[in-house]
């Protein structure tokens, strides 16, 4: 089965604390953003990221912002499901942008990064957070593949969400470009389900658009 999660923040004991026990061999985890156990590579993170690794099933995120893309970007990009991805272990994989899955029969749709709202991390800047939007080429080549599929998905993995949807959670919200596109892909592309995590709430905006958090979410349909 293909469950859903919110951002992790590279907090073993947050993950643990979630409805994960029930998840068995052959199962997906997947995370909307902010997966956080690639940051500093410290001997708690690795000790983190072992304990991980040793999972039964696999543990798939998008990118947040709150991450060191130099650290994800640096691992091997492989063949998974379809489309490529970059391993991070034997069952942890970060999902390229704008790619394509198609997993239990599912074609997924997945699409990290986003904008950061104060780039300031203890007053000072965080220089990995130039890397954190996806660029110009990213967003032609994810409509590209979406052009070659008819615009259809059975889901759709961001971590922003659409720029009306983020602004009916929170009408002071800031809307930068990824926000925009994404409310474009909202009118131009058919799904059934839709889930980002960038808003910290667990909120199912509509019967096919879900704001992930702390809930794990099975996917049944």
């Amino acid at each position: 089965m293909i469950y859903i999660t919110g951002d992790i923040h590279g907090d073993l004991s947050d993950l643990d604390s979630r409805s994960i026990g029930k998840l068995k061999k052959d199962d997906i985890l997947i995370v909307t953003g902010d997966f956080g156990f690639l940051w500093d590579n410290s001997k708690k993170e690795i000790k983190s990221l072992k304990k991980l690794s040793k999972r039964k099933y696999k543990i798939l995120f998008v990118e947040g912002v709150h991450e060191n893309f130099d650290m994800i970007n640096s691992h091997e990009s492989v063949k998974l499901f379809g489309s490529t991805a970059l391993k991070i272990s034997d069952n942890i994989y970060c999902l390229k942008r704008g790619g394509i899955y198609t997993i239990e029969g599912k074609t997924i749709f997945a699409l990290g990064g986003g904008g950061v709202d104060d780039p300031f991390e203890n007053g000072e800047l965080d220089p990995t957070n130039d890397k954190a939007m996806p660029t110009d080429e990213q967003l032609k080549e994810a409509v590209d593949r979406l052009q070659e599929i008819r615009k259809k998905v059975d889901i759709i993995i961001t971590h922003e969400a659409p720029a009306s949807v983020k602004r009916l959670i929170r009408r002071d919200s800031n809307i930068n470009d990824l926000n925009i596109f994404l409310d474009t892909l909202l009118h131009n592309v058919k799904y059934k389900m839709w889930y980002f995590g960038s808003l910290h709430t667990d909120r199912a905006l509509s019967t096919n658009m879900t704001c992930v958090w702390e809930d794990v979410i099975r996917v049944d349909y």
